[in-house]
């Protein structure tokens, strides 16, 4: 049985457009190689003491970290440039968070249990549901580049609601490390 699909039925009217200035424009261009790595990143699951390098591409007003295009958006939008065995926590978002990797294979775990995952190349999507406990890594060779794009969907600031198990700051308390205290004022 073949299913046969419709196409889209494009719809065009006369309406009103706008001009802008160069200026105008530019607010809305980020080049890669001007886009600056988010201080406050996720803590390397690997070495706690470093911070995975997040480039934020869009985030309105600069919520999340310092990006290319700072203009009104729903969504946040950043790279994360990584290399095999590097990955975050385990931890969960109260809104969604959609994986892309460009370069490379990244395997999303999910419900902390180590055995399910989800294995994308480049180009395939997970939109991973608000609170489901997840880690990204990179897969390959030790050391191997890989880069992902992550959407943050629907939240003003995507540095908040994040929650990591407790399990998880003890025992990195209990090697003398707190990545979790809150940054001094």
């Amino acid at each position: 049985m073949t299913q046969e699909s419709s196409p889209t039925l494009y719809r065009r009217v006369a309406g009103e457009g706008i001009e802008l200035p160069l200026e105008e424009v530019m607010r809305n261009v980020a080049y890669y190689r001007d886009l600056r790595v988010d201080p406050n990143a996720f803590v390397d699951k690997a070495d706690p003491t470093k911070r995975l390098p997040i480039k934020y591409v869009i985030s309105t007003d600069n919520a999340a970290a310092p990006a290319g295009i700072s203009t009104p958006h729903s969504f946040h939008l950043c790279f994360i440039e990584s290399r095999a065995g590097n990955s975050p926590v385990i931890h969960a978002h109260t809104y969604r968070e959609i994986f892309m990797p460009l370069k490379g294979t990244y395997r999303i775990y999910f419900n902390k249990d180590p055995e399910q995952h989800v294995e994308l190349g480049p180009y395939d999507t997970f939109s991973v549901p608000p609170r489901l406990w997840r880690r990204v890594e990179q897969q390959g060779e030790p050391g191997t580049p890989g880069m992902i794009l992550v959407m943050y969907d629907g939240v003003a600031d995507p540095n908040t609601g994040i929650f990591v198990p407790q399990e998880v700051i003890d025992a990195d308390r209990a090697r003398g490390h707190d990545p979790y205290a809150p940054a001094p004022r």
